[in-house]
């Protein structure tokens, strides 16, 4: 009989933890992420007015309250204090992703803002949806979830995305304090915070264990003159955009690749062919269905 559990894949990262179980970047998010035995997380921070480095993606609280029955929030992340932010109710319903890719998942878009979070499917409008769970989730501090993984039975890797200016100082040396050191890799999509945190590195150094991540999306000429100048320990590259080839050249620089999202089977057969160390997904529970039912 095939042992479903004997997973040797590229590591499966949750997409700002497992969002079927809680809305992104929660609490509930997290722990469905590690109850589901996936390798990795992946999570975003931003910086309140009092300098409060907490787990969250938009800058603002507009989507992540769409459909309180309060009428939710538009304030901005950065203008409120963690005080105030903590006391943010952020709804379950219509905020969680089903079990299963939406069609034309290929499409980034669609595969990261399926209707479903965005309250559109016919017959679940918000209201209804709130009558069938009323269920609130709350942001959490950086500081708050180191404690949580410091408390985890396993190892678990965390990608943790700057989304902000001026974090890099911040994170860092809170970095330098936190037991799990080791279990982060701290990177950014944006180019300026990318430059800003490896800046910091090359100034003050960082803390022992720390990894150093870029999400550059293309290998091109002008990245591969950059990357030798950088401490990087991987790189996200966009689903569909590199081969094997770009592989072997990142990797003879001593640096592993990720795959950004690309929830949809006929990437993840090319994907686990082309040497990727782990690969970021909305829908990790559906990937290893489809990786079981294939090895």
């Amino acid at each position: 009989m095939k042992n479903v559990n004997a997973y040797t894949g590229p590591q499966r990262f949750a997409h700002r933890g497992l969002v079927q179980a809680a809305p992104e970047n929660t609490l509930g998010a997290f722990q469905g992420a590690v109850d589901g035995g996936y390798e990795g997380i992946e999570i975003d921070v931003q910086m309140t007015r009092d300098g409060e480095i907490v787990i969250a993606h938009d800058s603002n609280f507009t989507r992540m309250t769409l459909g309180h029955p309060d009428g939710g929030s538009n304030r901005r992340i950065r203008d409120l204090t963690w005080d105030e932010i903590q006391k943010i109710e952020l709804p379950y319903a219509n905020h969680l992703l089903s079990e299963v890719p939406p069609e034309h998942s290929e499409i980034q878009l669609l595969a990261t803002l399926p209707k479903l979070v965005m309250g559109q499917v016919e017959g679940r409008d918000y209201e209804t949806a709130l009558a069938e769970d009323g269920r609130m989730a709350h942001l959490m501090r950086f500081s708050d979830f180191d404690a949580w993984l410091a408390a985890q039975s396993r190892s678990i890797t965390v990608e943790v995305e700057v989304k902000a200016p001026g974090l890099a100082g911040p994170i860092l040396e809170l970095l330098s304090r936190s037991p799990n050191t080791g279990s982060y890799i701290l990177f950014s999509g944006d180019p300026v915070y990318v430059e800003e945190m490896q800046a910091a590195v090359r100034k003050n150094g960082k803390p022992t264990g720390l990894r150093m991540g870029a999400n550059i999306r293309r290998l091109t000429e002008e990245t591969k003159r950059m990357i030798p100048n950088m401490d990087l320990f991987e790189v996200g590259l966009n689903a569909d955009a590199f081969t094997c080839e770009d592989v072997r050249w990142l990797g003879e620089h001593g640096i592993h690749v990720f795959s950004n999202l690309g929830d949809y089977p006929d990437w993840w057969e090319k994907m686990v062919t082309r040497g990727v160390l782990g690969f970021k997904t909305n829908y990790a529970a559906a990937y290893t269905n489809w990786w079981n039912s294939r090895h």
